[in-house]
């Protein structure tokens, strides 16, 4: 095939495709780029870490019809965080499918979240946060049917941090669509949208993840993570008033029946009632331990006739709306 590369490797662990695409010219990867010959050979070692891709490589694989490249699985951390350094010039790349970006909007956001989780209080965790929902913002911005393509591939098995990912998207799209309010605010909000469930990451892991009802202990401890998760971020610093109330009262309801202080509609901006809307729909469109997921329809149909008193319903109607031709 005329390709670099001829060292045959033992066969990886796992191998995860990498599209050619979401390489990056004279970019250095920190993990061994594999390539598939075909008949049941061995994986050839294209690319070694620590080398750059360059664009030389990019037309050679071209030449030869070659889409994908592979990674070990035991190299994904690093794989994943190559991806988010380069989301900006991935999601600017006039040449990508709308396909292949959405794909790494998703699991660059997945990976962040399952690092600020895991590390909460890492001296990056806010600039990285922010980085993020400002490109996805101008992604969604600029291409019309970016949040069609995100919702096509949404997680609907539950994870801390893949339901960070989707409340953030369902949050900021519906910000956008309101049409209410600036820039700089959906992006503020974002940011809050992102991190509003960062207190679960200093609950005891056997209640974040229990497979039944909570006992009335677990429940009061539950739900602390508001109240946790402002201070893990106000530690940091560098989040707007605006993000830090999405996370202490995305909880609560327009009736007053939420937590942590039972406000009610008066006393719960616009934005922290859109974050509500979205958080209770991911939570009833994805698979727990203990439950199933319900379709979106079903869903929005019990938001809409069983939770009228406790959602905006003027937002509500917007979200309906939005899921309905996204």
């Amino acid at each position: 095939m005329g390709l670099k590369g001829d060292a045959v490797v033992s066969e990886p662990a796992q191998l995860i495709p990498v599209p050619v695409d979401c390489l990056r010219d004279e970019t250095v990867t920190s993990f061994n780029l594999y390539l598939r010959t075909g008949g049941g050979q061995p994986p050839v070692l294209y690319r070694e870490k620590h080398l750059p891709f360059t664009e030389e490589d990019r037309r050679r694989l071209q030449d030869n019809n070659v889409k994908h490249l592979f990674v070990d699985s035991r190299e994904e951390k690093a794989y994943l965080r190559y991806l988010e350094k380069n989301l900006g010039a991935i999601l600017a790349d006039p040449e990508m499918s709308l396909e292949h970006k959405t794909d790494v909007v998703y699991d660059s956001g997945r990976f962040l979240l399952r690092e600020v989780f895991a590390d909460p209080r890492a001296g990056d965790t806010v600039n990285r946060s922010k980085a993020y929902v400002q490109l996805t913002y101008e992604f969604l911005s600029q291409e019309k049917t970016a949040f069609a393509q995100l919702l096509r591939i949404t997680s609907y098995d539950y994870y801390t941090y893949t339901h960070s990912i989707n409340v953030f998207v369902f949050s900021i799209t519906l910000a956008q669509r309101s049409g209410t309010f600036s820039p700089k605010e959906v992006k503020d909000f974002g940011a809050g949208a992102l991190l509003h469930d960062i207190g679960k990451s200093l609950l005891d892991p056997s209640i974040v993840n229990c497979k039944g009802k909570l006992t009335d202990e677990q429940w009061q401890e539950m739900k602390r993570h508001p109240e946790l998760g402002c201070r893990i971020l106000d530690g940091h610093g560098g989040i707007s008033p605006a993000a830090m109330e999405v996370v202490h009262y995305h909880h609560e309801k327009v009736n007053g029946s939420g937590y942590p202080e039972g406000r009610k509609a008066n006393g719960l901006s616009l934005l922290i009632r859109m974050c509500t809307i979205a958080d209770i729909f991911d939570a009833l469109t994805t698979k727990r331990s203990y439950k199933g997921a319900v379709s979106s329809f079903d869903a929005l149909n019990t938001m809409k006739h069983e939770m009228s008193e406790e959602l905006d319903t003027d937002l509500l109607q917007t979200f309906i709306k939005m899921m309905g031709k996204p």
